[in-house]
């Protein structure tokens, strides 16, 4: 998508959200309609290269009623179609930009928080550091979580285990972004021919932020 596109997007999306009804839902509705082209490139070359998606589709939400929900994306079972919702990506960017950084080492907020405090902390200082990537980047990485999670990259282990384990939202969500961010370092190199974490000065060390003590 063309940057001045989702500039667009974005624009009508926090019209909305100042003044919620139809006429920003409608003014939304229609600039979306015309990023269908959009949405059929990023099924064809994001999503369908994974094999057990390789019918699957990506169409953006239109509100009901003048109202959007607040996800940002959804997998539809029954049409096989990962729904974009650029009002929950602006609501995601929002809530990384408000989550505060984390001052703490992890291996000091390891000795000291509870297994389910440490897997909140760390999925917290990991929305803080998105803060560092453009809004638009947001709805590429957003679409790949739900992929992650639609095909359950973080299951393989559970599935191996003859133990059932419960794992905490907090640390599914984590995991599902780690492989998220990999996807999106792919597609940046593909669309713009750099390296994200050099061109955002993103830094997160997947050792430091490790379950071992």
């Amino acid at each position: 998508m063309p940057a001045t596109s989702w500039t667009q997007i974005e624009k009508l999306s926090n019209s909305y959200l100042r003044k919620p009804g139809d006429a920003t839902a409608s003014a939304l509705d229609k600039c979306l309609k015309r990023a269908t082209d959009f949405a059929e490139n990023l099924a064809t070359y994001f999503v369908r290269k994974h094999l057990k998606l390789a019918e699957a589709n990506v169409a953006f939400c239109m509100s009901t009623d003048g109202t959007f929900p607040d996800w940002g994306c959804q997998y539809d079972e029954t049409t096989s179609t990962f729904v974009l919702n650029p009002i929950g990506v602006v609501l995601f960017y929002k809530s990384c930009l408000a989550t505060p950084v984390q001052q703490l080492q992890p291996t000091k907020l390891r000795l000291e928080k509870t297994k389910e405090e440490w897997s909140v902390c760390r999925l917290n200082a990991y929305k803080a550091e998105l803060r560092k990537l453009p809004s638009q980047l947001h709805l590429f990485l957003l679409l790949f979580q739900e992929i992650a999670r639609v095909l359950e990259v973080t299951y393989v282990e559970r599935r191996r285990s003859t133990v059932k384990q419960e794992i905490p939202k907090s640390d599914l969500d984590y995991q599902n972004f780690l492989w998220a961010f990999r996807e999106l370092e792919g597609a940046y190199k593909y669309l713009f021919g750099g390296d994200l974490r050099t061109n955002t000065q993103f830094t997160w060390w997947e050792s430091e932020w490790s379950d071992k003590k």
